[in-house]
């Protein structure tokens, strides 16, 4: 048996009650998509849990079959993606950037001005090379892991309350910062990072091009090593490989015991066919299970554009989704493939919304009377949800249950099936 699954973020929006809207999940052509949930087992599962809500990363991590609320924090995942592996006694941070403002005021009292997503990997590890000039000792040492995101490994760390993530702040930075008895040891890296940063070249240079300086790090989301049972021994399958370009979701695989490669960048057809040659030459190489994450449908959502967001659901269709069950068809072996959509980011919203996702499972062992299109509305009338944080238990559903007994067909008015 193989596993494919496919975890395409965002794919799914919110429902709007105007006559002729269609979200871009509805709007978008996908014949593949329209005719394995057709059938397929079709349902719910919510990537919120009560720790991590809208966080992407840990529904990734849910997405594996490992379950995030069970974890302190996921900043472990980001130090496994580069190849460094926390000690018992370590403990990881991630390390992002904000731009705080400039005005002499002390550091509690300064206004976020942003959290600056156009900076590259290059201008992160200028960033973390001071970083670790001014603040690393024997104990504490800063890392690079892709654009804009570092992390802090470090041993003997003081615990910690959960600290605040930048996307948390408003106003003036002081009201998030580390509190309790953690406090006298953290928020001084906070301080003097901002020293650090604030005339650094990479922040000279961005004041010239009327971006924002990255003047201070942000540490957050706190986590010791998670000791995950290893994948194919948790469940009894072969290898296993992951197919990502997020950091968090390749440590968790690293930590699983899986190979790991970094997909294509999705930025035109050549790079969406290469994500779909990446996971059959997987399978041809003896991979029973395959994990490609795209970040393509999310990135246009987050970014506001509707159009950019139906193409990108249109390019997975033709150029990832078809090929691959195409090549499943024909290997030679059963498969169950999964498409998640992980996470809702509706357009309007540009973010992440606390909302279940719609999927569907194709088996190609037995015949299920599915929905289509494969859309938000068609998704629900499978009836069947997993609440939040249940979207770990998934994946023992996927590998070692049957498909549920098929239901029986009935016609809608327009034709589809229901």
């Amino acid at each position: 048996m193989k596993y494919f699954v496919l975890l395409c973020d965002g794919a799914a929006d919110r429902k709007k009650n105007e006559p002729g809207f269609k979200t871009p999940l509805e709007a978008a052509v996908k014949p593949t998509f329209n005719m394995l949930s057709y059938r397929s087992f079709n349902g719910y599962i919510s990537g919120a849990t009560a720790k991590f809500r809208t966080d992407v990363d840990a529904a990734h991590v849910e997405a594996l079959g490992y379950d995030p609320d069970a974890l302190d924090g996921l900043a472990a995942f980001d130090a496994a993606s580069v190849g460094v592996m926390l000690e018992p006694e370590d403990t990881a941070y991630k390390c992002t950037f904000v731009s705080l403002s400039e005005k002499g005021e002390p550091y509690a009292e300064k206004e976020l001005a942003g959290c600056p997503s156009d900076i590259t990997k290059e201008e992160t590890a200028k960033l973390i090379s001071a970083l670790n000039k001014g603040l690393s000792t024997k104990i504490k040492k800063f890392h690079t892991v892709s654009a804009g995101l570092g992390c802090l490994v470090w041993k003997r760390a003081p615990e910690s309350a959960a600290l605040a993530a930048p996307s948390d702040i408003h106003g003036a930075a002081g009201g998030y910062l580390p509190t309790g008895s953690a406090a006298s040891r953290l928020v001084p890296m906070f301080e003097k990072s901002f020293d650090i940063l604030k005339d650094h070249p990479v922040n000279v240079k961005r004041r010239e091009r009327g971006l924002l300086p990255l003047n201070s790090l942000w540490l957050w989301s706190p986590s010791k090593a998670p000791g995950f049972e290893p994948f194919a021994e948790k469940w009894q399958i072969g290898s296993g490989t992951v197919i990502t370009r997020s950091a968090a979701l390749s440590g968790a695989a690293v930590l699983a015991g899986m190979k790991t490669l970094e997909a294509p960048m999705t930025d035109g057809a050549e790079d969406y066919a290469l994500s779909a040659k990446a996971v059959t030459d997987e399978f041809a190489s003896g991979a029973d299970y395959v994990m490609l994450h795209t970040e393509a449908v999310a990135k246009a959502a987050l970014s506001g554009d509707r159009d950019a967001k139906i193409k990108a659901i249109e390019a997975v269709d033709s150029l990832i989704l078809a090929p691959v069950y195409e090549y499943l068809c024909g290997c030679g072996d059963q498969f169950k493939l999964l498409v998640h959509t992980v996470l809702p980011a509706p357009y309007e919203d540009k973010k992440f919304a606390d909302e279940p996702a719609p999927f569907f499972m194709y088996n190609s062992q037995r015949a299920e009377v599915g929905y289509k299109p494969f859309s938000e509305l068609n998704a629900g009338k499978g009836g069947f949800r997993l609440p939040d944080g249940c979207g770990y238990k998934f994946t023992s559903f996927m590998i070692r249950i049957p498909a549920p007994v098929e239901k029986e067909e009935t016609q809608a008015e327009d034709g589809q099936q229901q």
